[in-house]
C-alpha cells in the first residue's frame, strides 16, 4: 500500500478510537449559578467581564436538579456548581445542600478561583462538610497565595482538588467565534476543547458554556449569535439521560460559529471589547 494511503487509513483510524473514546467518557452536568465573577479575564467562556451581576433563583436551580435528577437511565456520576465565580452567589450553602439532596451518590465539585474562600463564613464550610462538596480550585496568574488557600481547606476539614493549573501567563486558550458561521460543525465539533462541559441555564441544557452564555456577548457588544432548533435543551422535554449524553457527543448548529482548535493566548484583563471573542 502507498504511503499516502497508509496516511490517510491511518488518521481514519485515529478519529474513530477518539471519536469512541469521547463517547465513553462520563457524563458530567455543570449548573451555572451566575456568569458574574470577581475576576476580569479577557476571553471568559462565560463571558464573566461583560455579565450582569444576576444569579440564578434558587427555585430555578431547585426545578433543574429535580427534573435532571428523576431522568431515567444510567444516573449521572459527577455534577458541578459553576460560575463566573459561585463563591459569590447569596444562597451558596442552600444550594449545595439542595444538590445532594437530589444527588445523593453522586460526585459533588464547586469550581472557584479560590480568592474568597478566606472570607467564607463558617455556614459555607459546614455546607461543603455536610454535603460532601469538592471545592475544586483553579489557580490564576494573579497575586494570591493559593498554598495558602489550599491550607485553608486541610483545616476546615473539606475536600479540595486543583483542578487546572493555570499560573502560567501563557496557559489561556482564546476561544475565537465565526460571525458569519462557515466554520464546519462537525470538525469543530471533533476538535473542540469545552466537549462535556454540559451547562444548565434557566431552564434549557446546553452542551457547552460558550453557547450556553453568548447572550452576554451580544447584550454588550451587538452581535448576533443565535441558536437554532438542536443547539440545547428545554429541561421539560428531558426524559432520559441518553438526551444529555447526545446532545454532548454530536455536532449541534451553533458549532459551526466555533473556530477550534483555540489560540493560545497570554491571561490578562479584559477590555469588554468583542474582538476578544470574535474572529472579524
Amino acid at each position: 500500500m502507498p504511503n499516502s494511503k497508509k496516511s490517510i487509513f491511518g488518521k481514519i483510524i485515529n478519529a474513530l478510537r477518539t471519536l469512541r473514546s469521547h463517547s465513553k467518557q462520563p457524563l458530567r452536568v455543570e449548573f451555572v449559578l451566575s456568569d458574574y465573577c470577581n475576576l476580569n479575564c479577557k476571553g471568559c467562556t462565560h463571558y464573566s467581564p461583560l455579565a450582569p451581576k444576576e444569579f440564578a433563583p434558587l427555585a430555578v436551580m431547585q426545578d433543574a436538579m429535580r427534573r435532571i435528577s428523576s431522568l431515567r437511565g444510567e444516573p449521572i456520576q459527577e455534577l458541578y456548581l459553576i460560575g463566573g465565580e459561585p463563591l459569590l452567589y447569596p444562597e451558596l450553602p442552600e444550594a449545595m445542600a439542595m444538590m445532594r439532596s437530589h444527588f445523593p451518590a453522586a460526585t459533588l465539585k464547586l469550581f472557584t478561583n479560590g480568592i474568597a474562600l478566606p472570607r467564607m463564613t463558617d455556614e459555607f464550610w459546614n455546607a461543603c462538610r455536610q454535603a460532601d462538596i469538592v471545592v475544586a480550585i483553579t489557580r490564576y496568574p494573579i497575586k494570591v497565595d493559593y498554598d495558602s488557600i489550599e491550607k485553608l481547606c486541610r483545616d476546615k476539614g473539606v475536600r479540595y482538588e486543583v483542578f487546572g493549573d493555570r499560573s502560567a501567563k501563557d496557559s489561556f486558550f482564546r476561544f475565537g467565534l465565526d460571525p458569519e458561521k462557515k466554520q464546519n460543525p462537525r470538525m469543530s465539533h471533533f476538535k473542540c476543547y469545552n466537549r462535556g462541559c454540559v451547562s444548565v441555564v434557566g431552564n434549557k441544557v446546553y452542551p457547552c458554556s460558550i453557547s450556553a452564555c453568548v447572550g452576554h456577548l451580544n447584550a454588550a457588544c451587538g452581535t448576533e449569535f443565535t441558536h437554532e432548533k438542536g443547539d440545547y435543551i428545554p429541561l421539560d422535554q428531558l426524559t432520559h439521560v441518553d438526551q444529555i449524553r447526545r446532545l454532548r457527543d454530536r455536532p449541534v448548529p451553533f458549532c459551526g460559529y466555533c473556530i477550534n482548535p483555540p489560540d493560545t493566548t497570554t491571561y490578562g484583563p479584559s477590555r469588554r471589547e468583542a474582538t476578544e471573542w470574535v474572529n472579524r
